[in-house]
């Protein structure tokens, strides 16, 4: 089996009537972080896979380019399963979200249209270098598996951080292949991670308003909650941009092994 395993998965996905916010351990932070990074995947990811196949030709290393295409076809999957998922938050009717939604659309087709290939892969890797932190830090929590979270959205974000692990070294591979360059790749840290933090604060901000009124207390975002987070981040933002980075150097917990078994069992098919 090869190491990034592309997998045909289906989930269990709420009805809009089924769909509550709080999916997350039935934290108000936690579960509009995750409903919000699913809403932006779904534009992300299309992004990743049209700037991947651009620069195909340029990868001359055969290995690497199985990797690219594995990369590409996981991404693949992940945001049509995501797509999946948003169809019941975006029946709740959050008003402002789709708009918001509309500007992250323009912003990827703008990056695709008006950008360099350099922009658009160092774009991928500050990404990954931070997901690459985030899915082994949440992997580790047991999150996914806390007693409040609904197990449609455990498992879908589960298997999607599980693939971020197996896929970790693919965009900092593609750069450095092709371009390198420390402050080229700390800014595109800087300026994709920012990116996403943005809109998935505004999401935030919008379902959680809406929600309190439909739901009560549980739904707010307290300050306290918001330090948190920021504070969480800080330690994997500034990793991914020290000049020594490389997620060649990450220790993967044999556990991760196990929970690749699970979802190759689960898959529909695989590749």
């Amino acid at each position: 089996m090869h190491p990034i395993t592309v997998r045909t998965m289906k989930f269990d996905v709420p009805s809009a009537d089924e769909f509550h916010p709080l999916c997350i351990a039935g934290n108000s932070a936690l579960s509009y972080t995750h409903l919000a990074t699913g809403l932006y995947v779904a534009y992300l990811e299309p992004f990743f896979v049209k700037s991947l196949r651009r620069v195909m030709d340029q990868i001359r290393d055969e290995a690497l380019r199985e990797d690219v295409d594995r990369f590409s076809r996981q991404e693949a999957q992940h945001y049509q399963r995501h797509i999946d998922f948003n169809k019941a938050v975006l029946a709740q009717g959050y008003p402002g979200v789709e708009q918001r939604i509309d500007v992250l659309r323009r912003d990827f087709e703008g990056f695709l249209a008006n950008e360099t290939d350099r922009f658009r892969i160092g774009y991928i890797e500050g990404f990954e270098s931070y997901t690459t932190q985030f899915a082994l830090q949440i992997l580790a929590s047991g999150l996914y598996d806390h007693r409040r979270t609904a197990r449609s959205i455990g498992e879908l974000f589960k298997w999607h951080m599980l693939e971020e692990v197996e896929h970790r070294n693919v965009a900092f591979d593609v750069y450095e292949h092709l371009y390198g360059g420390y402050l080229h790749r700390a800014r595109m840290c800087w300026v994709s991670q920012q990116h996403m933090f943005r809109f998935v604060a505004d999401c935030m901000q919008l379902m959680s308003s809406v929600d309190v009124a439909r739901h009560g207390e549980r739904c707010r975002i307290t300050t306290r909650q918001k330090v948190l987070m920021a504070t969480s981040r800080f330690g994997m933002r500034a990793r991914s941009m020290l000049p020594g980075y490389t997620p060649h150097k990450y220790a993967i917990p044999s556990n991760i092994a196990d929970l690749s078994t699970y979802f190759t069992q689960l898959a529909q098919s695989i590749r």
